[in-house]
């Protein structure tokens, strides 16, 4: 072969073996339109947007409570607070306010007068929601025609409400452990067996601040599952009162 051609072709394979050889990217991973895999670690991080959605309302909260639902059928209810005051024969109702109201009071009984009468005062000495002030405290007032009648324990409030199937009664039942659920559009998530709800609660070292609390209620039964401090540590601490 001429020393001409052989110097072309022996240049030409030396340019191709440095090419290959400075090509050291990784291989490119192949597209797919599987969605990304979702983690089952239920805690939020204290800058998570979902504990910026607002606060639920009572009457927001009451509005879980819907009839079509429930095991009981009822016409009216209430989400009554009252304050006790301790006596020589136990705590006595001293002074009560609606919180909240769903559905009409008293409309297919003939002593309306009598009706309403009994409704203002069915009152409890036990609270549904856990809180820090035992003296205070709330539950659900349920009025079926003649029968009103109080729903202040869980266990009461499962038989009424049955199998938990709508992000309503989660956030009911969540809010008995003393949190405050909140009401964005994502709040309350599916997970397995039941629904997973976002809430707050008073911080314990600061009543004027908040912490996250996730709670999950799977077949009837809630359980906080995981917290975050959502203190701002530019607001002055209000710490909670001495017990005398």
């Amino acid at each position: 072969m001429p020393a001409v051609r052989l110097r072309a072709v022996l240049t030409v394979a030396v340019a191709a073996g440095s090419a290959f050889a400075c090509d050291r990217s990784p291989p490119r991973a192949p597209v797919t339109n599987e969605p990304a895999p979702v983690s089952d670690d239920p805690a939020l991080p204290p800058g998570s947007p979902s504990y910026s959605a607002p606060i639920c309302s009572a009457d927001q909260l009451l509005a879980g409570l819907d009839p079509t639902h429930t095991n009981t059928r009822f016409e009216h209810a209430l989400l009554r607070e009252t304050v006790l005051k301790q006596t020589d024969t136990g705590p006595r109702p001293q002074q009560s306010q609606t919180l909240a109201s769903v559905g009409l009071a008293c409309q297919t009984v003939t002593d309306v007068p009598a009706c309403a009468r009994l409704l203002a005062s069915t009152v409890a000495s036990t609270s549904l929601f856990a809180g820090s002030n035992p003296q205070a405290v709330r539950y659900l007032v349920l009025q079926a025609g003649a029968n009103v009648r109080p729903v202040a324990t869980r266990s009461q409030l499962l038989t009424l409400l049955g199998a938990i199937d709508t992000p309503g009664e989660a956030r009911l039942l969540a809010a008995t452990l003393g949190v405050q659920p909140l009401c964005g559009e994502d709040s309350v998530r599916n997970i397995d067996g039941g629904y997973r709800v976002i809430s707050k609660r008073s911080h314990s070292q600061c009543t004027n601040q908040y912490e996250g609390v996730v709670v999950d209620v799977v077949r009837g039964q809630p359980t906080a599952v995981s917290t975050a401090d959502l203190r701002d540590r530019t607001l002055t601490c209000t710490p909670p009162a001495a017990t005398p």
